[in-house]
């Protein structure tokens, strides 16, 4: 696998957004924001390369970081017996970011999402990269790591990884 290029956020709010990415994301939780900013970075530097193999665009999010403010939203309505919005729960899953991601910009390739902390889901998820880049599963992947510290700031990191054998346009 090549590495293309690499984007980096953090703690985006919803207003850190261009007005342009902000569209539809009013309810997201606010981990979208620098996972969405860094992809879209890196999308519209490459979006020639991109636009014709959206089948074979991958996207892999790993780390500790996941929608917290929203899972906390939930758990504070349920406690209190207040109405949850059905929306809140979509927002709090951990594969959000990914979602709204490969949804905004049409990536069909093959994705997962790593919830954990330490070293070791590094190694798995770029791992895993390396095996959809090497076996033709996708031309193209976005690797983001999403670590909270514990201060609760939110440090994204994205890669735009190429497959290493491929020939493109």
């Amino acid at each position: 696998m090549k590495i293309l290029d690499r984007a980096h956020a953090s703690n985006f709010t919803y207003n850190d957004l261009d007005e342009g990415l902000r569209k539809g994301l009013k309810s997201a939780d606010p981990s979208v924001y620098s996972v969405l900013s860094s992809v879209s970075e890196l999308y519209l530097k490459y979006r020639e390369r991109l636009d014709p193999v959206r089948a074979q665009v991958g996207f892999i999010y790993y780390g500790n970081a996941y929608p917290k403010t929203t899972t906390d939203k939930i758990v504070e309505g349920l406690a209190s017996k207040d109405r949850v919005s059905p929306s809140d729960f979509i927002n709090a899953n951990a594969g959000a970011a990914t979602s709204i991601c490969c949804t905004r910009y049409g990536f069909q390739g093959p994705t997962l999402v790593l919830t954990m902390p330490g070293r070791d889901v590094q190694a798995i998820a770029r791992g895993l990269a390396d095996y959809w880049l090497a076996t033709g599963q996708a031309d193209y992947l976005f690797l983001v790591e999403a670590q909270t510290d514990s201060v609760e700031v939110l440090q994204v990191s994205t890669e735009l990884l190429q497959r290493a054998s491929a020939h493109f346009h």
